[in-house]
Parts: C-alpha cells; sequence; structure tokens
C-alpha cells in the first residue's frame, strides 16, 4: 500500500473532529505544512499526534473551525482534499524537467504544407 490515505474519523456529538492521514514513511511528517495548509483554509489545529505502523506513518489531527465551531460535511469534505492534494504532491517523484520539455517537443504534429 503505497498511496496516501486521508480521512475523517467518526466522532459524534464532538466539537473537535480527527483528521487520520496514513503515508508510507518515505513521505516526510506532514505537521509543519499542514499547519499552515489548514491556517489557509482558516481551520485550528488543536491537537497533533504520530506514528509509525509497521511500513506506514498515521498522523492524527484534532481540528475545529477559527470560530470554535464544530467542521461541518462540506468543509471536510474541502479541508480532506485540500490535505489530499498537499500529501500527493510529497509522493510524488521529482520529475526531470529537461526529459518532459524535450518529449513535449517532439510529440508536436509537424505542420501543414502550405
Amino acid at each position: 500500500m503505497n498511496q496516501a490515505n486521508v480521512r475523517f474519523l467518526e466522532s459524534p456529538k464532538r466539537i473537535l473532529s480527527v483528521l487520520e492521514i496514513q503515508t508510507p514513511l518515505s513521505v516526510p511528517a506532514m505537521r509543519g505544512r499542514l499547519a499552515h495548509l489548514l491556517f489557509d483554509l482558516r481551520i485550528q489545529l488543536v491537537r497533533h499526534e504520530e506514528a509509525d505502523m509497521g511500513r506506514r506513518r498515521v498522523e492524527r489531527l484534532w481540528l475545529v473551525e477559527f470560530d470554535g465551531a464544530p467542521i461541518v460535511a462540506r468543509r471536510r469534505l474541502e479541508v480532506q482534499a485540500a490535505v489530499l492534494a498537499a500529501v500527493d504532491l510529497l509522493t510524488r517523484r521529482p520529475r526531470n524537467v529537461r526529459a518532459l520539455r524535450r518529449h513535449s517537443l517532439d510529440a508536436d504534429p509537424p505542420l501543414p504544407a502550405a
């Protein structure tokens, strides 16, 4: 299982929402990056726990809206998508930009004869 999983854990009747992120150990810890991302989304990071489980890293974040309100379902989806996008950026291998540019130039169709 090399891909990342991002999900909210069910916690009915609670103000804090728990977001769980599972990544391969090769992905650096997300705490600093997540703090900035969540701030931009106007979400407070109240608590953060991290543990290595086999070949996976599990990070749990306790979250609440900036105004102290619980995170509603539609916002959860927004937060989940943003965090998953950030994790995906970290799991990608650096690309050889020169090779990509050369490939894209070779892939251009020939111009029609005039």
